[in-house]
């Protein structure tokens, strides 16, 4: 009854469907809008630490979120080449008139974007038509069997479904140098198979980016070596592009000019985040072995985190100190636990092989005064052995 009243037709009305054109990359902003709101939540409690602790918080964690959310554009990015022309080109089958259109080809990890783009002349048939198109053939991840059947790529698949929609001829023109495969001609499967690799390379770097920041509130040697595996997988995924995505350069003739593919701009950031996380890496390293004391105070991190107990038998510490100690020092010092061999002690040791790089392999003593025990737990710290036992000793003898 309700769609009877003032209607001769007797049913409900239907509107044309009414399309926009595409304005941004609907993932990619997803991406960014995610980042921008985790940054938005850790800011907003940064106020509450003090002055200096503030700025090391803010600096961490926008680092953190800035690696993360890049691994995660590069992945899904869609340019990571791209070409472009200008040309008088066939609009549709059936229309004899030619379009002044800009074209535009992005190649992504798992697809290629085409872009056609030409103004509605006056007193022609297509005077009121909006020419803008972005039409996107992915390839995710099989390459199927040959032809256009059930059992084809999802690529040819959605080239045959374009046919069917009546897809502007320049568009077709370009995706069809993706959809065969036969002879010299592969570079669907050559792209397809670049964009495999690079993906597991990069969900990989991203697996070590989610590790890298467990151990940031823990251990800062291992947040240095994921960081830098980081960077490492992403120049590795840098190099498997540019080895394995075509061995003949893509050009795709056009009346008026060429469409010749270069690295876009997801190439580079990859690179360059790549170089970043590298870099990050060697500071972080070089800090911990020379000044962990303060990357701890920079990052957060307990010192005492970062070292083991173990027990010394005061013969080894002895041995241990006439290393480091000055000959003439060693001759007149006698060590408090020489009198008895087999008194053991409690250390803290740095977790780390590379002893010579490092400023101190043992935890500083507490500057307080202490009675002398052999039971008791004592901290040892190579660079200071020497002013330390001598005033232990004067302090024993008295």
């Amino acid at each position: 009854m309700g769609f009877q009243f003032g209607r001769s037709e007797g049913f409900p009305s239907q509107y044309s469907a009414q399309h926009t054109s595409v304005t941004v990359d609907v993932t990619e902003t997803v991406l960014i809008t995610i980042s921008v709101i985790i940054s938005i939540a850790y800011i907003s409690i940064i106020p509450s630490y003090q002055k200096r602790q503030s700025i090391y918080i803010t600096t961490k964690v926008v680092f953190s979120i800035i690696i993360g959310c890049l691994l995660m554009i590069e992945n899904f990015g869609q340019e990571w080449e791209y070409g472009s022309t200008r040309s008088k080109t066939p609009y549709r089958v059936n229309v004899g008139q030619k379009i002044d259109a800009h074209i535009a080809v992005k190649i992504g990890l798992r697809s290629v974007n085409i872009t056609l783009k030409a103004k509605s002349e006056e007193d022609t048939p297509l005077k009121e038509e909006i020419i803008d198109y972005n039409e996107r053939f992915s390839w995710m991840w099989d390459q199927g069997r040959i032809g256009f059947g059930p059992y084809a790529g999802l690529l040819q698949r959605t080239f045959r479904e374009g046919q069917r929609r009546g897809l502007p001829i320049p568009i077709l023109w370009i995706a069809e140098y993706f959809i065969i495969d036969g002879e010299g001609i592969r570079f669907g499967r050559f792209y397809r198979t670049a964009g495999w690799y690079c993906h597991i390379l990069l969900w990989t770097a991203f697996a070590c980016w989610i590790l890298a920041n467990i151990f940031l509130q823990s251990v800062s040697r291992y947040t240095a070596y994921l960081t830098g595996l980081i960077g490492g997988l992403q120049l590795l995924t840098c190099l498997v592009w540019i080895c394995i995505h075509n061995p003949i350069p893509l050009v795709i003739p056009f009346n008026d000019g060429d469409i010749r593919m270069t690295l876009g701009l997801h190439f580079w950031m990859t690179l360059g985040c790549g170089l970043l996380c590298v870099l990050l890496a060697i500071i972080m390293i070089y800090m911990d072995l020379r000044y962990p004391n303060t990357l701890s105070t920079f990052l957060q991190i307990d010192p005492l985190g970062q070292y083991d107990e173990c027990i010394m038998r005061s013969c080894q510490m002895d041995d241990m100190l006439r290393r480091k100690i000055h000959m003439n020092d060693m001759i007149e010092m006698t060590s408090p636990f020489s009198q008895n061999r087999n008194t053991s002690m409690m250390v803290l040791k740095r977790r780390s092989t590379i002893k010579n790089a490092q400023k101190s392999l043992f935890r500083a003593p507490v500057p307080m005064k202490m009675e002398i025990y052999h039971d008791v737990t004592t901290y040892k710290n190579q660079d200071d052995t020497a002013r330390y036992i001598v005033c232990l000793n004067k302090s024993y003898k008295q």
